[in-house]
């Protein structure tokens, strides 16, 4: 998972919590957790944060986490995106 996805679980916890009008102790206390643990997912810091916390978070907000396939980049991908730096100069 990469840092803007991390980023928007963390602007969706606090804008979730914020419409059920549940202040971060609130929502500590209904998902088991400390609410500097709260306050950290909310300012995206998720150091020495563990999945199950982030999960319980979510469960309280009627949310989950799910995978998506992604993708790699098509040949065509590569080559347009080689040909754009061609022509700005970059390679």
């Amino acid at each position: 998972m990469n840092s803007d996805n991390l980023s928007e679980i963390s602007l969706q916890i606090k804008k979730l919590r914020k419409q059920k009008g549940w202040s971060q102790q609130m929502l500590a206390q209904l998902s088991g957790l400390d609410r500097t643990t709260i306050g950290a997912l909310e300012r995206n810091n998720y150091a020495d944060m563990g999945i199950r916390k982030v999960q319980r978070v979510l469960q309280m907000l009627d949310k989950s986490l799910s995978l998506t396939d992604i993708g790699l980049p098509t040949l065509d991908d590569l080559q347009a995106s080689n040909d754009f730096i061609k022509d700005k100069n970059y390679g």
